[in-house]
């Protein structure tokens, strides 16, 4: 059969003399080819035939039954290296095997199991499918959105915008997609440990601090990330002009005829969209000669009870504003009704304009002039970007910037004086 055959079976004491005689010819069959094939003894060798059972097979077996330079009397079938006789051969699955080959993009491996896997598939001959390797880049991929305050993540409009956005790219991409809460101002979480421990293989941020520092800490864990607004640092960003687009607003409520015009900013400072549409709004008041306007600002934290409390403080200036330019439509539905719990009307005792065009803004009584941010399309664009950035493909641009539209309802008219 193309190697001779080692010498008879001896009898081992103590066991079933036919038992005993199969494993000793099995054994001395091994040690006859681990001396032909220089095997070390404590390797074992599977066997392909009629007269061989099968156990654990060796790098140095399968290197050499594909090879084809085993002796033919034992009957290995030569053929194609798969990557599970890699990942056998290394010690590692078949994954590590295919994130190691692939190169994949935000998966952290050691060095010392990226090179036994690179050895391994050396010294099998592997050469990946190409074809197969194209299909795993592709296949499912897990992308988070994490949101960095947490009072009304699961019913902020413009959470469920971008999420309407993000949903069909993601399912067009074969993506997963998990919600993450990850705190507002003051919480400081481990973001790449929320994101590795939510499953995510990358990462959508939204409503991000001036100076946040979870972003680069992702790029440090290797983990791609995306951010919905403005950072500092070096992370691809795609965002809206906010400063431009609430200069405009306010720039409207002057052309209406307006002089006494208050702000109630949508969070606190350390969010970079609150500062830059304050910003707008003081210049829209400095460029028409109404400054100073520091006593007709209120801040408020996102929901539309702040929004609420703090138009209530607004009302009671004297004399008071005649328009009030909410930083976002949630903080517009409060005031809307403190100034229906003041016994007032809007438009024609007070007006006021919102910022992001929710869904709820064209149905309010009445409907909501507001500044309208394009959230789908904000989510649509992220979702986009962060699929190619787990894919291995850079987003062309670091920044992204959309355009911005006003649209004018029947919550803002010249003032009645």
């Amino acid at each position: 059969m193309g190697l001779e055959r080692p010498p008879g079976r001896p009898h081992l004491p103590g066991r079933d003399s036919r038992r005993g005689a199969h494993d000793s010819h099995h054994g001395q069959h091994g040690q006859f080819l681990r001396r032909r094939l220089g095997i070390p003894d404590r390797r074992r060798i599977r066997f392909h035939g009629p007269a061989f059972g099968g156990i654990l097979r060796p790098a140095e077996i399968l290197r050499a039954r594909h090879t084809g330079r085993l002796g033919q009397g034992v009957g290995v079938k030569r053929g194609k290296v798969s990557s599970r006789d890699v990942a056998h051969a290394a010690g590692v699955s078949r994954t590590t095997v295919s994130f190691v080959l692939n190169a994949a993009p935000g998966k952290i491996i050691p060095e010392e199991t990226r090179k036994r896997v690179l050895a391994a598939a050396a010294e099998l001959g592997y050469q990946p499918d190409k074809e197969a390797a194209r299909l795993a880049k592709s296949a499912r991929h897990i992308v988070a959105l994490a949101v960095r305050h947490s009072s009304s993540i699961y019913s902020d409009a413009y959470i469920l915008r971008l999420i309407e956005g993000m949903a069909p790219v993601l399912n067009r991409r074969r993506c997963g997609f998990v919600l993450v809460p990850c705190g507002g101002r003051g919480a400081t979480p481990d973001l790449a440990a929320l994101i590795r421990s939510a499953g995510a293989d990358g990462v959508v941020i939204t409503n991000t601090l001036e100076d946040d520092a979870g972003v680069p800490a992702l790029a440090i864990a290797g983990i791609p990330a995306i951010v919905i607004g403005t950072v500092k640092g070096e992370a691809y960003q795609i965002d809206i002009d906010n400063e431009k687009a609430a200069q405009a607003t306010a720039d409207y409520l002057v052309q209406l005829g307006h002089r006494r015009i208050g702000m109630i900013v949508h969070a606190p400072a350390d969010y970079h969209a609150a500062t830059a549409r304050l910003a707008g709004f003081r210049q829209a008041m400095a460029d028409a000669g109404l400054s100073p306007v520091e006593a007709s600002i209120r801040w408020a934290d996102f929901s539309e009870e702040s929004g609420r409390l703090a138009m209530k403080e607004l009302l009671e200036l004297r004399p008071r504003p005649t328009a009030v330019f909410a930083g976002n439509d949630a903080i517009a539905y409060g005031a809307l009704q403190a100034v229906r719990e003041a016994g007032l009307a809007v438009p024609a005792d007070i007006s006021i304009a919102g910022f992001d065009d929710d869904f709820p803004s064209r149905y309010v009584f009445p409907p909501l002039t507001t500044m309208t941010l394009p959230a789908a399309a904000l989510g649509e664009r992220a979702a986009e970007m962060i699929v190619d950035l787990i894919r291995g493909r850079n987003p062309p641009e670091r920044r992204t910037i959309l355009e911005t539209q006003l649209s004018i309802r029947g919550s803002c008219a010249p003032p009645a004086e």
